[in-house]
This record gives structure tokens, sequence and C-alpha cells, in this order.
């Protein structure tokens, strides 16, 4: 659904006005600075008022038309990476749990397919450059505002002919630019730069202990994650910053790992939701120099690519220009 039919079903089914709706997205954007774009905050608003705004797929779709808390979703598309099995202790003593990741893409973009136990059985039978069909699938809204594929009961999953799908660049592979070429939306930057802020405010959302998925809470207060149901959640870390090469400047983004790295605080510190510690430690952070890489995506509130991280390091410029002294010197 686009935006317009989203603020027209929550003043629908609620007592808002349009306006009070329009502010509450606004408002969100805000708390987030930045982290969501406008259609991330509708629907954050829409979940907070009880407005179920899930879509129904229409026959086979693009991969860049698949969008968060759709049901019966049809795709044809290419294996571009399989992750390895990862597993997990499960709270209620039983066997251990098992999750593994798909990228699949095709001409219009990527996405990513979680499978968990069993399912992961699936990737045991294809191969990277494999094109599969997935038919009744259905989508959430991943950790980073992108929609990610799950499979439920009813899904089905078989190889298909590819010739209608054309090789696909695996996003994973990054290109190193200067930060006035990041350009193109879903590939993955290597950049250099100086940091200048680190922006702090609500550094904390809330995950599931298990699965690590974000969890929502619902109107008794419980929060629920849509794998594991009702869960004791954990905090987790989400900032931003904006790095400055000389050339131009980008927004990074930083989750968990990366945002620990870029602080350098302690996991537990993270768990706790320790905001005092969040807040000293970004406090050293501007002026130091940086490598990152990430993927990029679309801003709609800024209206500017950003650079979701998933490698940072601080860099000894001293000894670069020292190694670069000794070859000119060669």
């Amino acid at each position: 659904m686009e935006v317009e039919d989203i603020i027209a079903k929550i003043v629908e089914e609620t007592e808002l006005e349009e306006d009070e709706v329009r502010e509450n997205i606004e408002e969100k954007m805000e708390e987030f600075e930045g982290l969501v774009s406008e259609e991330g905050a509708v629907h954050l608003v829409a979940k907070e008022h009880g407005v179920q705004i899930a879509e129904q797929g229409d026959g086979e779709l693009k991969i860049e038309n698949v969008v968060p808390e759709m049901r019966k979703v049809h795709i044809k598309a290419r294996v571009v990476d399989i992750s390895d099995v990862n597993t997990f202790e499960r709270d209620d003593d039983e066997e251990d749990g098992k999750v593994q990741n798909l990228v699949l893409g095709d001409e219009t973009g990527t996405i990513r397919v979680t499978l968990w136990d069993e399912q992961t059985e699936i990737a045991e039978k294809i191969e990277e450059d494999d094109v599969i069909e997935i038919s009744g699938a259905y989508s959430v809204e991943d950790n980073q505002g992108n929609a990610e594929l799950r499979l439920g009961d009813e899904v089905q999953v078989k190889m298909a002919d590819d010739d209608d799908i054309p090789e696909v660049k695996n996003p994973n592979e990054a290109q190193e630019a200067s930060i006035i070429d990041v350009s193109e939306e879903g590939a993955t930057y290597r950049v250099r730069g100086m940091v200048l802020n680190v922006y702090t405010s609500n550094p904390f959302y809330t995950t599931c202990p298990e699965c690590e998925d974000s969890v929502r809470e619902d109107e008794d207060g419980n929060h629920v994650c849509e794998e594991h149901g009702e869960v004791d959640p954990e905090h987790a870390l989400a900032i931003s910053a904006v790095v400055d090469d000389g050339t131009d400047s980008i927004r990074g983004v930083f989750f968990r790992d990366q945002a620990r790295d870029l602080l350098d605080i302690e996991e537990d510190e993270e768990l706790e939701g320790d905001v005092e510690a969040v807040e000293e430690s970004a406090e050293g952070v501007a002026g130091k120099e940086v490598e990152l890489e990430g993927r990029t995506r679309y801003n709609d509130y800024f209206g500017r690519i950003e650079l979701i991280t998933n490698s940072y390091s601080v860099l000894d410029t001293e000894k670069e220009l020292e190694q670069l002294l000794d070859i000119m010197e060669a």
C-alpha cells in the first residue's frame, strides 16, 4: 500500500484525524533521526494503533515491488548468496534452533530470505546462481527498514528456468569509492573519511533474544516476536554518524556490533540499554579518520543515499603516510 492509502486506512479505522496521523508520522521520523523513511514511519504509526496493512501479492512480483507485510508473495529470482547455518539455544530446553539466510536477486534488486530450522534443508538442495521460484511466502520489515521474505507453512519452493533472469551482481561485493561517487542504491561500497557528528537520540531498539529480530509491543505491553511469540526482549544499538572525505559527506547507520565498535562500548552496556554510556562514548568519536563498508539505501526523509554499515575500522593515517613515502622513495 502507498503512504497515502495507509494514512486513509488509519483515519478510517481509528479516531485520529488526518492531520494528527501526519503529525504522528513526522514525530516518528524525528524520533529515529532519519533511520526510518516516511513509508517506515507510517507503518509504525499503523501498528501502534492496531491497523492491519498487510498486502497480498498479485501474481509474480519483481523484487523491487516486494514491501514489508505482504502475504502470498510469488517471486522468481536467482540465488546470489547462501550464508552458513547458525545455531542457537532455545529458552525452553528444546533442541537447538537453526537459522540461515539466502540472498535472491533479479534485474530490479535483491532481497534476503530467512530460513528457520527444517527450512534450512532447502539451502542444501540449491547452489549460488540457481534460479528458484517461491510462492506463498510472506514479507516482514527487517532491522534496516527493508523487506525480508519468510516461508510460511503453505509456501512452495522449486527450481525454475533461468532464461529470463539475468546474472545478478552480488550486493555484498564492495567497490571502493569517494563519497561523491556513492550513487547506486542497494550496492555495497567502501569509503574513507572523517567522522563529523554522531547522533545518539533514541539509540536502542528491542529485539528477540533468540533470533535478534525486532519485536513489537502489543496492547498489553508484552513484547512479541513474529517467529517466537512473547519474549523477554534485549536492547540493541542503532546509531548514525556523518562521515566526510572532502568530496562529499554521507550518513552511516550502525547496528549492534558495528555500533559497539564505533562507540567502543561493551556488549553488556548495549544489552542493558545504557544510554549514558552511549552518550559519553559518542563524544570521543568525532574527528576520527575511519573506513566504512556497507550497503546503500535511499533515505526518503533526507532525500539522500545513506550507508548501512557492516564493517568499520579506525585508520592509522600516520602509518599510511609513512608507507606512502616509502613507496615514493623506492
